[in-house]
């Protein structure tokens, strides 16, 4: 009697437990799921942010490049002529330059939300290099040139030093865009291979609007 009632409820109770655990397995694979996909959701958004920001950064720099090449060979011209005359000369030609603004805010936001710890190490490298180049850049054009035309540093018998590290400078600062425009360039394709078609064609969009932004 005992065995037949054992053979009534034993297989209900084995089914019964399999149906528990297949549902508790499935539901941590449904929050898995869940999980990774806000992670990529994440990831993408953080992608077009950096799209965004690179493009534009490239265009503000690639912008002010050509002004910044003329200045060295104005400055080299008149260096080499001895044709710069008097101090306020000098300073009314050094202080036409104008450091360039550029963006960190998608770096910034990434660091914030942990985004950069859901991407692959080869697009981090990337990023990393990007912006730490441009904040080299930002350091030195926003602190070079105050250096150069502090006081101290202009006075008649300092006038042909002062030009001479102005073309220096000014040496450093246009290899540095060039390095930069090239920096952009790969940083952007490694964040092309990682973003999904359809944020690819957000970015394709943003740097069409970045174009006809630089070229009004």
């Amino acid at each position: 009697m005992a065995a037949k009632s054992t053979s009534v409820w034993l297989p209900r109770v084995l089914f019964e437990s399999a149906l528990i655990v297949l549902s508790i397995l499935v539901a941590l694979g449904l929050d898995e799921w869940r999980e990774n996909r806000e992670d990529e959701e994440t990831v993408q958004l953080a992608l077009s942010n950096f799209v965004r920001e690179i493009r534009l950064n490239q265009a503000s720099v690639e912008d002010a490049a050509p002004f910044n090449q003329g200045l060295k060979s104005v400055l080299r011209n008149r260096y080499q002529t001895n044709d710069i005359g008097s101090v306020d000369e000098f300073v009314n030609m050094v202080e036409s330059y104008s450091p360039t603004v550029l963006q960190s805010t998608a770096w910034e936001t990434a660091l914030a939300t942990g985004s950069l710890a859901k991407m692959d190490y080869e697009l981090v490298s990337a990023l990393s290099l990007t912006y730490s180049l441009q904040n080299r850049y930002l350091m030195a054009s926003r602190s070079g040139m105050a250096e150069l035309t502090s006081p101290q540093n202009l006075s008649a018998d300092k006038l042909n030093l002062a030009v001479y590290n102005s073309i220096r400078y000014l040496s450093d600062i246009t290899g540095m865009e060039e390095e930069l425009s090239v920096t952009y360039n790969e940083a952007n394709a490694v964040i092309q291979l990682a973003m999904t078609p359809d944020r690819r064609d957000q970015g394709d969009q943003v740097l069409m609007e970045a174009r006809d932004t630089t070229q009004q």
